[in-house]
């Protein structure tokens, strides 16, 4: 027997493998990055506490990427808010100036009512 004959042609199935994966990567829910943020927001937090900026980076940073752009329920807007206030203060801290405003607009322009972003900016504008 043949290597060959062994294995089957490729293109064989092509059309079901894509529509099998088809919607995988359509928009999740409300509810599922709501869930998905609030999980990743407690590790973050969790991660603080040890004192791993690096891993408290990443995670907010994920939690960023989730960002949908919106609109937003109360929660995932304070959340994600409260991530890109929280990755300010990390640029802050590594003389990141620049970025961490850019971050801290974000976070205020998601959640005008976090007024730690708020506070925040006002401390780096003077």
């Amino acid at each position: 027997m043949s290597r060959m004959a062994g294995k089957k042609n490729l293109g064989i199935g092509l059309d079901v493998l894509l529509t099998a994966t088809q919607g995988q990567y359509e928009t999740k829910s409300e509810e599922s990055i709501l869930t998905r943020v609030e999980e990743l927001f407690d590790r973050a937090l969790k991660q603080e506490e040890m004192g791993d900026s690096f891993e408290v980076y990443y995670l907010y940073r994920r939690i960023i990427d989730l960002d949908s752009g919106g609109p937003y329920t109360p929660e995932l807007a304070e959340l994600v808010s409260r991530s890109y206030n929280n990755i300010a203060v990390i640029l802050v801290e590594n003389d990141q100036i620049e970025k961490a405003r850019g971050y801290l607009q974000q976070a205020i322009e998601i959640d005008p009512e976090n007024q730690t972003a708020v506070e925040n900016l006002k401390l780096i504008k003077n």
